[in-house]
Order: C-alpha cells, then sequence, then structure tokens
C-alpha cells in the first residue's frame, strides 16, 4: 500500500516537472530586487509572488503534456499522461486549480500584478495549445520567461525610476533570449539537426557578452561578474562535453541550461542587491540538482 502511494505521487512529480520549478522562484527575485532595494523588500509579497509563479508554471508543463498526448505515445510512453497512470481529467484539472490560484493571488496582489499573470497565463495556453510546434514556439517560450521577471516588480512597476527599467528590461529580455536558445536546443531531442545546437551556442554566448556589457552600463555592482563568470563557465563545460548528435547529450545539456537559469538570475540580483544576496539564489540549484536526478526535466 505505502509502496503504491509513493509510486502514485512521484507520478505527480513527474507530471509537474517537479525541479523546474525551482527556476521560477529565482526570476521572481530577479525582477523584485530590480524594482526594490533590500531595505524596502515586502516579503509578504515577495512569497505570494514566488507561490503564484509556480502555480503558473505547473500549470503550463501540465497543459503542455496534456496537449502533447498523442505525440507522447509515439515518443514517450512511458510518461505519467501517456501510459495512463494519471488521466487527462486529472491533469486538466491540476493545471485548472493552479491557474485559477496563481491569478486570485496576483488579483489579491493588485491590478498591475493580475494584469501580468493574465498575461503569462495567456501566454502558457498559447504555447501549450499551438505555438510550441511552429516557428514562433522559442519565442513564445522566452516570452513567457520575460514576463515571469516583469511579475516580480508588478506590485511597484509604476512606480519605479528609469534606472530600475532599464535593469528590469535588461534581465528580462536576457532571460527571454536565453530561453529562446534552451527551447531551440531541445528541438533536436526531436531528432531535428546539429544546427540547432550551434544557433544555441551562438546565442548564449550573446547573452553573456550584452550581460557583461549592460551590467558595466547600467552601473550594477561589480560583484555581478563573478556570478556571471561562473555561468560562463558552466555553459563552457556544457557544450564541450554535450554538443553532439547523442541524444542523451543532448537531454543533457537541456538540463544543465535549464537549471542554469537560476545562475544567470544571480548574476542581476548581486548587481542590484549585493554578492551575498546573489549567492543566496545560488542556493535554490540545490534542491533542483538533487530532484533532477530522481526526475526528468525535458
Amino acid at each position: 500500500m505505502q509502496h503504491n502511494v509513493s509510486q502514485r505521487l512521484k507520478e505527480y512529480l513527474l507530471l509537474i516537472r517537479l525541479p523546474n520549478v525551482f527556476t521560477t522562484p529565482s526570476n521572481i527575485l530577479t525582477g523584485y530586487f530590480a524594482a526594490v532595494t533590500v531595505v524596502e523588500a515586502d516579503s509578504v509579497h515577495l512569497f505570494a509572488l514566488m507561490v503564484s509563479s509556480g502555480l503558473l508554471y505547473i500549470a503550463g508543463i501540465v497543459l503542455n503534456d496534456y496537449f502533447d498526448i498523442e505525440i507522447d505515445k509515439r515518443e514517450r510512453p512511458s510518461r505519467p499522461l501517456p501510459s495512463g497512470n494519471i488521466s487527462k481529467r486529472h491533469a486538466l484539472a491540476i493545471a485548472m486549480v493552479a491557474l485559477l490560484i496563481a491569478n486570485t493571488i496576483a488579483l489579491v496582489l493588485g491590478p498591475i500584478s493580475l494584469a501580468v499573470s493574465l498575461a503569462l497565463t495567456f501566454a502558457i495556453i498559447a504555447y501549450d495549445y499551438r505555438l510550441k510546434h511552429g516557428l514562433s514556439g522559442p519565442f513564445a517560450m522566452g516570452g513567457a520567461r520575460f514576463l515571469n521577471v516583469i511579475f516580480g516588480a508588478s506590485p511597484v512597476l509604476l512606480y519605479i525610476n528609469n534606472h530600475s527599467y532599464a535593469i528590469l528590461g535588461a534581465a528580462a529580455a536576457s532571460l527571454f533570449l536565453y530561453t529562446v536558445a534552451i527551447t531551440i536546443l531541445s528541438k533536436k531531442e526531436a531528432g531535428n539537426e546539429r544546427p540547432n545546437s550551434l544557433i544555441a551556442f551562438l546565442m548564449v554566448f550573446g547573452v553573456i557578452s550584452a550581460v557583461a556589457a549592460l551590467g558595466l552600463l547600467l552601473q550594477l555592482q561589480w560583484a555581478f561578474l563573478l556570478n556571471l563568470s561562473i555561468f560562463a563557465a558552466v555553459m563552457i563545460v556544457t557544450f564541450k562535453q554535450h554538443l553532439t548528435k547523442e541524444l542523451p547529450s543532448v537531454q543533457k545539456a537541456v538540463r544543465n541550461m535549464v537549471i542554469s537559469i537560476i545562475i544567470l538570475d544571480s548574476v542581476f540580483i548581486t548587481g542590484t542587491s549585493g554578492l551575498p544576496y546573489g549567492l543566496a539564489t545560488l542556493l535554490l540549484i540545490a534542491p533542483t540538482v538533487v530532484l533532477a536526478k530522481k526526475l526528468y526535466v525535458t
């Protein structure tokens, strides 16, 4: 009985891609601290934003599998939905409840937060239902990450100065481009050709160069360069080891890049709030890596 319960729980954790959920709070922290100083931070607002963001991500992941169930029956038959271990009805209920709670939290935070949350909800559904299989798919996925960073700043979005807007825009744009690169590389999992890897490589290192230049231009705290160096080193190792035609290598590269969203976020948090806060953000990697060993990421 206990084994059945634990196996059932594992199926639901696989469905929601639990390791990936830990990449959403760092987006929120990036947006929030681009707009708010540490001294002015409201812990209740920050926690509410993180919960709402995590629920939106869970809804998006579940809807992705819900709409792709026929494809997964051919390509990934062991996953929770195509295997029949979780019914489509239950999956849809999970996604709808997650969206409802997430947007209710945003409503409580204020009209701007609700507007950004609804835009993010629309982007998630549009991507999962139709856009992901077309040329606009990577940009739609990147747009969702962009909005997630903006969501972090949403409670105060109308009250910040131009410098904060510039930092927020730089951070959101960087996450947008990096996510586009991840999505382009992930297409190779389905058998696409090697050029996808080269495009992703060039985009990632374009992002690194742009972040370095923008960070200096926007006068971020110099310690952001330390976190950026960590991010660059991880990307070099990832592409050096896994930029091959073998499917497992691509899956591992995509997994590493998804987890590294947290490192990229830490670059901006270090730049706006200081090295201790940037390093604290990196702690989100620990549960992500540990869970990724048990539960798939891609």
